[in-house]
């Protein structure tokens, strides 16, 4: 029996693509590999978002590897677009052999490939070593992936040269669902548009069928996910090519908040150009649109948001965070921010703070830039502010975050809270779950009860430094 074993890294979109490959492979035969039995196809999907992603990837691969030298590899995701000549040389740092390595990313026809590779397994069996030809052309860097992308958006390349959807999510409660792939705003900062540059997306019948299907296989949560998911039913990213037409994106949200037996739906993340009122009206309808909103604010500065090449203003965030917290009871909005972007100055981060503060924002996940070559921040990396200033900004911002989301947590104490429950377990007899609006909450549960994947209801009494605490037993829902 051939098996098969899957590593992925990155982000929400990136989860679903692996999902989808594990699918496929399933599908033609292939049985997951497990701790008991060595994998006879090793697949890493890449990601290359920061050079800390980049790093990561690199260690995946040799970490799969180093005692499984004789299986075929299958290289895909990001990465596998962005630089192969540096996977080249983590592959042959292992002694892999060049005929059972197929690097093969969003460039390519992915499941072309993977037809390939499970004929040849199945046609000459796992331990027999046949040549088969790379995928890839050795010696590709990252310095002509312009080219590369310049190639396949002439190709134009659509859903035909995707792997299919998924009917099950596996070893996640919360199920990823991706809408819409691609983008081409070019963020200064972004290698994205190269990696992956065709922007396209599924129909709402397609995400519809999909999401039924998760639900019936027992996902009680659905997370929409895209590279630009504002961009849904759309082929630019650039909202001044955009048409005058509305946004797809509110009938899709209403259309899955539809489904029969789904407790929440999702939105992985948005700017604020995407928050419309007729989007917040679809939230004040259906109490299965989560009211959780990521919006990914990158800097507070104007000056460094141009920099950035970001769509949008200072203003025009505060107007979104104004129009949310109208519109929805203590709606959670959580953030990303990138510190120590080239000529960042000490005003800059001083309204990085002040914006943060007028959100007050439930969680912030703070980065550090990453100088990535082939972008435009890339050729004025020698702007980036000394590592101890980044380092305490930082600190601050870290400090800031750890106070607004204690601030947002502690007005649901006293109150009854739905949550799904997680596979987690963060300590003997305690359990945790997700509310719909991104906290954990623990909790002690009933002896012996089987709560993965169930809807509980929770009386809220305690705060901690990651959550909420009920110390009574929770009512199961669904």
């Amino acid at each position: 029996m051939i098996r098969f074993s899957i590593t992925t890294l990155g982000c929400k979109v990136n989860q679903y693509d692996g999902a989808a490959l594990a699918g496929t492979l399933r599908c033609a035969g292939l049985l997951p590999a497990d701790a008991d039995n060595r994998a006879d196809l090793v697949v890493i999907n890449t990601c290359c978002v920061t050079t800390a992603a980049m790093r990561k990837s690199r260690q995946a691969i040799r970490k799969k590897l180093r005692n499984n030298t004789d299986a075929t590899v299958l290289v895909t995701g990001c990465y596998s677009d962005y630089d192969t000549e540096a996977i080249d040389r983590t592959l042959t740092s292992l002694g892999i052999p060049k005929h059972r390595v197929h690097v093969a990313g969003h460039h390519s026809d992915l499941p072309k490939v993977i037809r390939k590779i499970v004929d040849n397994l199945q046609s000459n069996g796992p331990t027999v070593a046949q040549p088969t030809g790379s995928t890839h052309s050795p010696g590709s860097t990252r310095c002509d992936i312009k080219t590369r992308r310049s190639i396949a958006v002439k190709r134009k390349a659509d859903g035909t040269r995707q792997i299919g959807g998924i009917r099950v999510f596996p070893d996640h409660q919360r199920a990823f669902v991706k809408v819409q792939d691609g983008c081409d705003a070019f963020c200064s900062y972004c290698i994205v548009p190269y990696t992956r540059p065709i922007v396209w997306s599924k129909t709402i019948d397609q995400v519809r069928t999909e999401c039924m299907d998760l639900v019936n296989s027992g996902h009680r949560e659905i997370v929409l996910a895209g590279v630009f998911l504002g961009a849904f039913g759309r082929d630019t990213t650039l909202r001044r090519r955009w048409d005058d037409r509305g946004s797809s994106l509110p009938a899709l949200l209403n259309e899955i908040a539809g489904i029969e037996g789904l407790w929440r739906v999702r939105l992985s993340s948005l700017e604020p150009g995407d928050v419309s009122e007729e989007l917040l009206e679809v939230y004040r309808g259906n109490e299965k649109a989560a009211p959780h909103f990521h919006l990914p604010l990158q800097s507070g500065s104007r000056r460094v948001l141009q920099r950035m090449r970001r769509q949008y203003t200072p203003r025009e965030f505060r107007q979104t965070v104004d129009r949310i917290r109208s519109a929805l009871d203590s709606a959670a909005i959580t953030t990303d921010v990138i510190v120590g972007f080239p000529g960042e100055s000490d005003e800059d981060f001083a309204e990085t703070l002040r914006l943060a503060r007028y959100a007050r924002f439930a969680k912030i996940h703070t980065f550090p830039f990453s100088a990535i070559e082939g972008t435009a921040a890339w050729e004025y990396r020698r702007d980036v502010p000394t590592p101890p200033v980044v380092k305490d900004r930082i600190r601050q911002l870290g400090e800031l975050e750890s106070q607004m989301a204690m601030e947002f947590r502690e007005q649901f104490v006293g109150s009854r809270m739905e949550a799904l429950v997680e596979s987690t377990r963060p300590a003997p007899g305690v359990r945790q779950a997700m509310t719909d609006r991104y906290i954990t909450v623990r909790f002690n549960p009933p002896k012996n009860a089987r709560l993965t994947g169930k809807v509980v209801a929770l009386d809220i009494d305690g705060v901690w430094s990651g959550g909420l605490y009920c110390h009574s037993l929770p009512s199961v829902l669904q």
